[in-house]
């Protein structure tokens, strides 16, 4: 089966417990300064040491880091101070972290870095610029590039990593037709054996979202996926991630999280599975989610299935009843700087109120009269931005009664990083007290104008 990948075992630049060197450049050196080769230690994925050997004649005054991850939507990068022990041979350290707070830089991601070095007599030395592709040091990876797509795998698990490259490239193609888009730059899988191999690798969502939710997979950046289940749905679904940025996010528009889901839902090989039932349930309470609620993605684990399974389905409605033609045109405009509603408008003739209309009307629900009901209806913020790198995306299995703790079976169900916490509840849930909250505040500052009236007409009397 591996003989479908390209031919060659490629030699990866891999970080262990002990320095490792990568490729080396050309010693630099310029007077009395030459510096050796950079060696990367990541042992612990959350962070990466650099290490370089100088010799420096007039001994070493300072040294100063500088790096670039590479990314198709720009680069990014920074620079910092190196660490050393001044002397005529020594060695200086930098380390980066890359899963904090303020900054995540997926494991897969490609570095450029170099080394600015200026000894006590003012000579000043740049390295040549070096990269190497930053990888999990507790494992021993390999990787298989076919096409446009190269997996990275480690240890027994290269059935797996076919199966990830297989399932990348075909929906990959078919996605792009979809949406008629083409992701014009190479794509990489990262695949761990399980989820619990990967996790120092991931960005954690929340200690109780992560508790009740097990991941099995994510789009880490637009050009990169990481694979911990290797099941082809899952693959799909992250690939499927990536053509949806290329077709549908512009300069200062994006597409909501409710089209982005259900696309890549609607590209898995069994799009319903673990969906239908919760989009059926909540049709038959009356707890459906207005699309105005589903622009971020949830972070509410039991809101999980329903917010993707009526995603897809409201996707599977804009294709079945208008066709492929006029969705993948949805994206296009949208991508070319047109806001969501009216994109709908100009394609479908209905605003985002007026598409969960006729998807309610197809369901057998009755419509509902927005015009009512806007002062009351909550509006999620913007989805959360993390530095440095793209929004992670990921499916997930939810967790299950039972020996299995939902790591087999069928019920997989994609969850996004970041956004809001706030999503919508039933159609006839909290709208009604928000609109009670609503009037009562608008008495209130009727009240007090009227009062400052009165005391300003007394005043003038006077």
């Amino acid at each position: 089966m591996i003989g479908r990948f390209a031919q060659a075992t490629v030699a990866l630049f891999v970080a262990v417990l002990a320095l490792t060197p990568i490729a080396a450049p050309a010693p630099a050196a310029a007077g009395s300064i030459t510096a050796g080769e950079t060696r990367i230690e990541s042992e612990d994925p959350r962070t990466i040491g650099f290490r370089v050997s100088v010799e420096a004649e007039s001994s070493l005054e300072s040294a100063r880091f500088t790096y670039k991850v590479l990314n198709p939507d720009g680069n990014v990068g920074g620079e910092g101070d190196g660490e050393f022990v001044p002397a005529r041979e020594t060695d200086i350290t930098f380390t980066l972290e890359t899963n904090n707070g303020t900054r995540y830089i997926p494991v897969g991601s490609e570095f450029v870095l170099s080394w600015e070095l200026t000894d006590r007599d003012g000579t000043t030395v740049v390295t040549e610029e070096e990269s190497f592709i930053f990888l999990d040091g507790r494992y021993d990876w390999q990787s298989r590039t076919e096409g446009a797509v190269t997996v990275f795998w480690y240890g027994n698990n290269e059935d797996n990593a076919l199966t990830a490259s297989e399932a990348t490239r075909s929906s990959l193609e078919e996605t792009g037709a979809l949406l008629n888009a083409e992701v014009p730059y190479p794509v990489k899988v990262m695949v761990w054996a399980s989820e619990s191999d990967g996790d120092l690798s991931r960005q954690p969502r929340g200690e109780l979202f992560d508790s009740q939710i097990v991941t099995g997979g994510q789009r880490v950046a637009p050009d990169l996926i990481f694979v911990f289940t290797p099941d082809v749905d899952v693959v799909r679904h992250e690939a499927a991630h990536i053509v949806t940025k290329v077709a549908g996010d512009g300069a200062f528009t994006r597409v909501p999280s409710w089209l982005d889901e259900g696309t890549a839902v609607y590209m898995q090989t069994d799009s319903g599975r673990g969906y239908s039932s919760a989009v059926g349930f909540a049709i038959s309470s009356g707890t459906t989610l207005n699309l105005r609620s589903l622009q971020s993605p949830v972070n509410v684990p039991s809101l999980v299935n329903l917010f993707y399974g009526q995603s897809w389905s409201t996707v599977e409605f804009l294709i079945d009843e208008f066709g492929a033609e006029k969705f993948a045109q949805l994206y296009a405009t949208i991508q070319a700087g047109t806001a969501t509603d009216g994109a709908l408008e100009e394609i479908y003739s209905v605003n985002q109120d007026g598409l969960y209309n006729l998807w309610r009307e197809k369901n057998g629900l009755q419509a509902i009269d927005f015009a009512a009901r806007d002062a009351g209806t909550p509006v999620p913020g913007a989805e959360a931005t993390r530095a440095p790198l793209s929004i992670p995306t990921s499916v997930a299995v939810a967790p299950r009664s039972g020996a299995d703790n939902g790591n087999s079976g069928s019920d997989r169900t994609p969850v996004v990083g970041g956004g809001d916490d706030s999503v919508g509840v039933g159609d006839d849930g909290s709208n009604s007290t928000a609109g009670v909250i609503a009037v009562l505040v608008t008495l209130l500052v009727v009240g007090a104008l009227g009062a400052g009236a009165f005391a300003l007409f007394r005043r003038g009397r006077a």
